[in-house]
């Protein structure tokens, strides 16, 4: 056992380190002097809850920097935790779950056409290669009834850098508010 770093045991915890060790709360880093500690358990969790929130109401902001995850926390995941693979994985796994417990599967599984440009719709800051990528992906888990794996995923991402790589989470998370909105207009739960 060490001593090195008694002093950080016995320091008062700032509110930062208490948000993140409570249980209940959605927070998922935190500073500890220069370093920063990421649960990507939390982080799981954000994304699912705000992809819940904006199926429960599509006019409610959401912003990935705020709500779901922040920069450092995804760089975190994708490049410090190789965890890139599981945090797409987890976003289609997930939209699939909330479109198909609420909507008509033929309309869950048609695809999001190509010319669906989050460039053009949003001014997203995404290459193409990326956008070509999360859409594929996308259309593809929905055409399917099983969950995708993190294995599967790290096969589209592979060539693919950190920068892309959540350029692919961030486009899939607004390629999913497209459908949910086109979802909630055709069958008119707006």
């Amino acid at each position: 056992m060490t001593t090195e770093n008694d002093d950080l045991l016995r320091a008062p915890l700032d509110r930062e380190t208490r948000e993140l060790l409570d249980p209940h709360h959605h927070r998922a880093s935190a500073h500890l002097g220069d370093q920063l500690l990421v649960d990507p358990v939390q982080v799981l969790k954000n994304v699912a809850m705000a992809m819940e929130r904006v199926d429960l109401d599509i006019s409610t902001p959401v912003s990935i920097e705020e709500d779901v995850a922040t920069l450092e926390e995804l760089v975190a995941m994708v490049e410090h935790f190789d965890k890139g693979p599981a945090l797409v994985a987890h976003a289609l796994n997930t939209a699939a779950r909330v479109m198909n417990a609420r909507y008509p599967a033929e309309l869950v599984r048609h695809p999001l056409p190509h010319d669906c440009d989050l460039r053009r719709l949003f001014h997203a800051d995404v290459d193409e290669r990326s956008q070509d990528v999360a859409r594929a992906i996308f259309n593809q888990r929905l055409a399917e009834n099983d969950d995708v794996r993190d294995s599967e995923i790290a096969v589209d991402l592979d060539g693919l850098s950190s920068q892309q790589r959540i350029e692919v989470f961030m486009a899939v998370f607004f390629l999913y508010g497209i459908k949910v909105g086109a979802l909630q207009n055709r069958t008119g739960i707006r």
